[in-house]
């Protein structure tokens, strides 16, 4: 297991988990849009957790940096381009306690806390990253603990 600083200790306090869930939905279309596969699914599951599923190429380490994406610039149809909503996104589902996994081709990345690299007085929320590849394309980020209608009355399970 490995560990990458997300840099956030705390941040956009105004935003409730529905907020979170938007940031995470764009991403998925935003896959959807790039990678142009079949749509995304958004479903709960027998076990009460939301999942979010996108059939694109899979999400890496990487993008939980924060930086312009090439990839994204000039095209029509795309929401985001700068890395900023993932990792608000996470922040802010972590500070509202829902739990996330996110799984892919490329491993399985959960939220943590830790400290600082050299700094041990400074605890920032980490990616865990466990490297392996599932077995199917794309990515589904997995929710537990989503309060009440957060995902909207319209999505049926």
């Amino acid at each position: 297991m490995r560990l990458f600083d997300l840099n956030i200790e705390t941040v956009l306090e105004h935003w409730d988990v529905e907020h979170g869930l938007r940031e995470i939905i764009a991403n998925a279309l935003d896959e959807c849009a790039l990678s142009d596969t079949k749509p995304i699914n958004i479903l709960k599951d027998e076990r009460g957790r939301w999942h979010i599923r996108d059939y694109g190429r899979g999400i890496k380490i990487e993008h939980f940096t924060l930086n312009e994406n090439v990839e994204k610039i000039g095209v029509d149809g795309v929401i985001g381009k700068f890395g900023v909503g993932l990792k608000d996104a996470l922040a802010t589902l972590d500070r509202h306690h829902v739990q996330v996994s996110i799984r892919s081709v490329h491993g399985v990345f959960t939220l943590t806390k830790a400290s600082k690299h050299d700094f041990d007085g400074i605890t920032t929320l980490h990616i865990s990253h466990e490297p392996g590849a599932l077995a199917t394309h794309g990515t589904d980020v997995i929710l537990c603990g989503v309060p009440g209608e957060s995902l909207g009355s319209g999505i049926k399970n």
